[in-house]
């Protein structure tokens, strides 16, 4: 489980094979298996996981992509991404499983 506590700020992108719950604040991209963003926690960049919850108050600003099929090591090197076309894009507000 990885856990980015209230108050901490990361410029640059994260990946977790497992459990990410941020209470802080991400400048970059996010790539976890399952993903919590909590009431106080923010993203301003692409995220993409296989499942995720946004609490009330907290914020995703950037496009999100929940699959349960997603490669996620593939997802680590945007190159690798299907094209745009081949993939649902979600705005942050809504959520779906695939």
């Amino acid at each position: 489980m990885t856990i980015l506590a209230a108050g901490t700020y990361i410029h640059g992108d994260l990946f977790s094979d497992d459990l990410m719950i941020i209470e802080g604040g991400v400048e970059g991209n996010v790539v976890g298996n399952r993903v919590i963003v909590k009431s106080q926690g923010w993203v301003h960049g692409e995220l993409t996981c296989k499942s995720l919850s946004i609490e009330l108050g907290g914020v995703v600003n950037g496009m999100v992509r929940v699959s349960s099929t997603q490669n996620l090591l593939g997802a680590m090197h945007l190159t690798q991404l299907p094209p745009e076309d081949d993939q649902r894009a979600l705005p942050a507000a809504e959520f779906s499983e695939e």
